[in-house]
This record gives C-alpha cells, structure tokens and sequence, in this order.
C-alpha cells in the first residue's frame, strides 16, 4: 500500500503542472490568483490537519502524508507557496518553465527512484536523479533559451533536487532556485 500511495502522491504533484498552463494559455493575473486561493485552501487545511482538528480519510489513506510531514506542512504547501513567488519575481518563461520542473520533473524522478533506484546517492538515487534532468532538460526544450542555458539549468535544477536538507523542502527550493538559475544565465 506504501507504493500505491507514493504514485497518488505523485500525481497529485503532477496536477500542480495546471498552474503554469493557467499562465500560458490564461495569463499572469489568473494564474497569481489561482495560486493564492489554493496557497490559502492549503494553509487552512495545513493549520487544521497539523493542528488535529482536521482528519481528512482520503488524504491518510491515499496521499501518503510522511512521517516528516506530520507536524509540519506537507510538500504541496511548500510548491503553493514558492508559485506565487515564482510569478511575482520572475518573467514570464523563466517562472513557468521552473514551475513545470517543479510539477513535472520532481514526482517523475521520485516515481523512477521508487521503481528502479538502485544506485545510492547521497539519500536519493543516481536513476531517480537521472530522470530529474533529462525530464528538466526536454521541459526547458520547449523554451527560447539556448542549448547551454538549459543543460546548465538542467544539471543545477538537478542539484538543487539531490541535495536539498531535510529541513528545507525541495518544493520550494526546485522553483525558485530553477528560476534564479535561468534568471541569472539569460
């Protein structure tokens, strides 16, 4: 069961990709107001759900809340919270493309390092972390940045995933620090 509700884990990571789509296709404003009525949905519920007053059976059962995660705020929080960051700070493809990173290439290497991670490095995997920047480098594809922007920040995107501390959580780093990265190259 501990599987299955790592993959419903991930998907739900997956969905957050609709908020950078709300940018493309919508634009910035729909796309900043989005974010913050869930940044504020989220934080009610991480304030009820750490507080125990709030225990929610499908979130227990099936989204994996982690042991780390308890007594603090989970992930998804952190990736809500680095979003309207992200759009504020930074121009347009540079904030999208590290929110599709973040949504797309961070569950995707957590799902290959489930399944095939073998190859211990540091606490992750050589194959999850393998995934994570070829997964970066086909999003950046999708960019008018150069072919050595995007292997740069491809590989400190990667970094950035693989030695993240524990006490501060990658969803928010991922973003924001892809974003600093192609910020400063571009």
């Amino acid at each position: 069961m501990v599987e299955a509700r790592s993959i419903a884990r991930k998907v739900f990571h997956f969905s957050s990709a609709s908020i950078p789509l709300c940018y493309l296709f919508i634009g910035r404003m729909a796309a900043l107001v989005f974010s913050l009525v869930l940044l504020a949905l989220s934080a009610c519920f991480e304030i009820l759900r750490i507080g125990g007053r709030l225990n929610i059976s499908f979130v227990t059962k099936y989204m994996e809340v982690k042991e780390s995660e308890s007594r603090k705020p989970t992930g998804s929080f952190y990736y809500l919270l680095a979003i309207p960051v992200t759009i504020l700070v930074f121009q347009k493809s540079v904030a999208v493309s590290s929110l599709f990173i973040a949504a797309i290439a961070d569950p995707l290497c957590s799902l290959a390092g489930l399944k095939w991670g073998k190859t211990k490095i540091f606490e992750k995997s050589l194959e999850g972390s393998s995934v994570f920047f070829v997964a970066s480098l086909l999003i950046l594809s999708f960019f008018p940045f150069p072919t050595h922007v995007r292997l740069i920040t491809a590989f400190v995107a990667t970094l950035i995933e693989l030695f993240t501390p524990k006490w501060l959580d990658d969803n928010l780093t991922i973003p924001i620090g892809t974003a600093l990265v192609l910020t400063f190259l571009t």
